[in-house]
């Protein structure tokens, strides 16, 4: 008597054809039918977060703007440096922790 190889599909992943070590973008482990499986939905999703982050991007900079007229008109103009300098290092904080969660999280 001869074992045949089975092709339970419950069996686990690492006996699949890629093995444990393959990432699952790789050509390796790519079904063909994932960009057929696409639906209408799911690129309508996209859309709208690209709408959404270009919508984001653009009230950032306009807070960005106010912010600095409203120290332009609060301020005096003894002080006005100094505010800008403090704003814009928050700014500046702010970019470096969100960039530095989006690597990490990305590498």
């Amino acid at each position: 008597m001869t074992e045949e190889p089975t092709t339970d599909p419950t069996a686990p992943t690492d006996q699949k054809r890629g093995g444990p070590s393959a990432p699952s973008g790789s050509p390796e482990n790519r079904n063909p039918s994932d960009d057929e499986g696409r639906s209408a939905v799911e690129y309508l999703e996209w859309a709208a977060l690209t709408v959404l982050v270009v919508v984001a991007l653009i009230a950032t900079l306009r807070f960005y703007f106010s912010v600095s007229a409203a120290v332009d008109t609060f301020v005096t103009h003894r002080y006005r440096p100094l505010f800008m300098a403090g704003f814009n290092l928050v700014v500046l904080l702010g970019c470096g922790i969100g960039l530095s969660a989006l690597v990490r999280r990305l590498a």
